[in-house]
């Protein structure tokens, strides 16, 4: 009986390990790094209508200092009027960035003394009119303008301009 013969169980074993490996790598490592370099993002007017994930928004307006904010640190809250159809899914997680800078910041709304009917933290399923709210927690010497973008579907970000 030949090597090849008495090792075929092994060998099929690591031809298949070695092709979950790649795919492996190709799935984690790859494909993302792809997906991030394909993003798109387009600019909105002030007043402008426009559609994200089945939903159509405007900004309605963006303000420093609404909500009590720690020390060395300001709020900026950021309203969107927005209405859902039939194809209308939830929107992914809003950010705030500085226009001439690489600071990045988060939707801080959670961590805030915000009342729950100030307005809706995300975009909704239904079909509804709405209000949404998002805060950020920002340090003092961040002064605008702002981006705020909305990221969309298929690596699509909308973006308005935002200055408390």
């Amino acid at each position: 009986m030949s090597w090849w013969r008495r090792q075929r169980i092994a060998l099929t074993a690591l031809a298949v390990a070695a092709v979950a490996t790649v795919g492996v790598h190709l799935w984690l490592d790859v494909l993302p790094s792809i997906q991030t370099q394909t993003k798109t993002v387009t600019d909105v007017a002030e007043g402008e209508n426009v559609e994200i994930a089945g939903q159509t928004m405007s900004l309605q307006s963006a303000r420093f200092d609404e909500f009590k904010a720690p020390s060395g640190m300001h709020t900026v809250s950021v309203r969107l009027n927005a209405g859902g159809g039939a194809e209308s899914t939830w929107c992914q997680a809003f950010t705030l960035s500085e226009t001439q800078g690489e600071r990045v910041w988060l939707d801080a709304r959670s961590e805030l003394d915000v009342p729950y009917d100030a307005g809706e933290s995300s975009c909704r399923e239904e079909s509804f009119s709405y209000t949404i709210l998002a805060v950020f927690l920002i340090p003092d010497d961040a002064v605008g303008p702002f981006h705020f973008d909305i990221p969309g579907e298929l690596g699509e970000v909308t973006r308005f301009t935002v200055e408390p």
